[in-house]
């Protein structure tokens, strides 16, 4: 189980995620797979060099300028909770057709509060107002593919006895300071749909994070198998 803890802080924090799943460089040692199958995670320290994360954090920002229109893209927003403990309802953004086809190209999510209710303009730069860039950067991006279909992806989905792994996701997450909303305790593996199939996150924060700006926390040792509900899209 894995999540965020709310935003503090001036720090803008990014995130590069890829999810594998398994249709059911660097190597784990023997003890590091124990960890991992005892805890439910595992961090690997120096997975990427520091002049990787700046040239990922570069092209993010080529990205956006080359993809994102704000003259004619949605205002879709990304949030995953509900104010004042409301009875709990799909995600709103789950509920467009944008999220929806968002599987096979380079999609844009805002943060909650990004736009001027009166005017319906920015009220940060484009590159703070961002929530997500999802869903395949890892097949539209060479950069993020080079990492995504690394060896060293390939020899941890080895290590943990991945048969097949298949990439069906990725997203660059942005963590600007003061704007947006709480992302709650969730599950990942609750939100794609895999049929039981194994489902494997791999989080490469590609700024230094600690719990003072807004790092990623984990609940340790939950069962495999433990069932949560699913995020199911419902549309009127």
């Amino acid at each position: 189980k894995q999540w965020y803890q709310r935003r503090v802080g001036e720090h803008l924090q990014h995130y590069y995620i890829t999810n594998l799943i398994e249709e059911m460089s660097t190597t784990l040692t023997d003890e590091q797979v124990r960890k991992f199958e005892s805890d439910g995670y595992l961090i690997i320290e120096d997975f990427l060099k520091p002049g990787q994360c700046d040239d990922l954090k570069r092209k993010i920002h080529d990205v956006i300028d080359d993809y994102l229109n704000l003259e004619t893209h949605p205002r879709t927003l990304f949030t995953t909770y509900q104010a004042n403990n409301a009875k709990p309802e799909p995600d709103k953004h789950m509920m467009t057709d944008y999220f929806l086809q968002s599987g096979d190209g380079i999609n844009f999510f805002f943060e909650e509060g990004a736009f001027d209710k009166e005017t319906d303009k920015l009220v940060c730069p484009k590159y703070e107002a961002i929530n997500k860039i999802g869903h395949s950067l890892h097949t539209d991006i060479p950069e993020y593919k080079a990492v995504a279909q690394s060896e060293t992806v390939k020899n941890i989905c080895r290590a943990l006895k991945m048969s097949r792994p298949v990439l069906p996701q990725s997203m660059y997450i942005f963590k600007s300071a003061g704007l947006g909303g709480e992302v709650t305790p969730h599950k990942d593996s609750s939100f794609l749909h895999t049929g039981g199939t194994r489902l494997l996150g791999l989080w490469i924060p590609l700024d230094d994070t600690d719990t003072g700006n807004g790092c990623l926390w984990f609940i340790p040792r939950i069962p495999q198998g433990t069932p949560l509900p699913l995020h199911e899209p419902e549309r009127g």
